[in-house]
């Protein structure tokens, strides 16, 4: 056996054993990347829950995201969903010209031949119209605005990443790549 293209049987059972030590530890932080990253979203979502600001939060978990493995996650702020909701419904409410004609309907109620009471409306409404100010269209948030789904790259230069490309170097070290010789008769 040639020592220069060939590796001992024992430094092929360190490189094997290495590898899967390495790999083990970079499964674990990956796992723990991932668990950061719920709990931060966890926090986030419990904060706009209590109307707080939560956009240096999303800033801060988008990076974390992007520089940890494994650290995708996703998370609704319903809580801010419901309050854009519930501040449309109010505003389509105060812009509603219904009550103007309601009111008309009261005001001229003690006509009692058609004509007069829609001569009256008519005068009612033409005066009152006017005056109200022009409604203004509020759009209806989309439950999509509030969503996020962060996806974390395959593979980052993190701790997880580094100790899984280490795993990979091993593996390779321990793998019996080496030639042999052909015999020369």
């Amino acid at each position: 056996m040639s020592l220069g293209y060939t590796m001992s049987m024992s430094k092929r059972i360190l490189f094997a054993i290495a590898a899967i030590l390495l790999a083990g530890a970079g499964i674990f932080f990956r796992a723990s990347s991932m668990h950061t990253a719920r709990d931060s979203a966890d926090k986030i979502v419990q904060s706009d829950a209590a109307s707080g600001s939560v956009s240096a939060d999303i800033a801060s978990l988008k990076d974390f995201v992007k520089a940890h493995m494994g650290a995708s996650v996703s998370f609704t702020l319903k809580a801010a969903y419901d309050r854009a909701q519930a501040a449309a419904t109010a505003a389509s409410a105060t812009n509603s010209n219904s009550q103007i004609y309601a009111d008309a309907q009261k005001a001229c109620s003690g006509k009692n031949d058609s004509i007069t009471l829609a001569r009256c409306n008519q005068q009612y409404l033409a005066q009152h119209l006017a005056s109200a100010p022009a409604p203004v269209v509020v759009p209806v948030p989309l439950l999509s605005y509030y969503q996020y789904k962060l996806a974390s790259p395959v593979w980052t230069p993190d701790l997880a990443g580094a100790l899984l490309l280490g795993a990979i170097v091993s593996l390779g070290f321990a793998l019996p790549l080496g030639r042999k010789k052909s015999r020369r008769s």
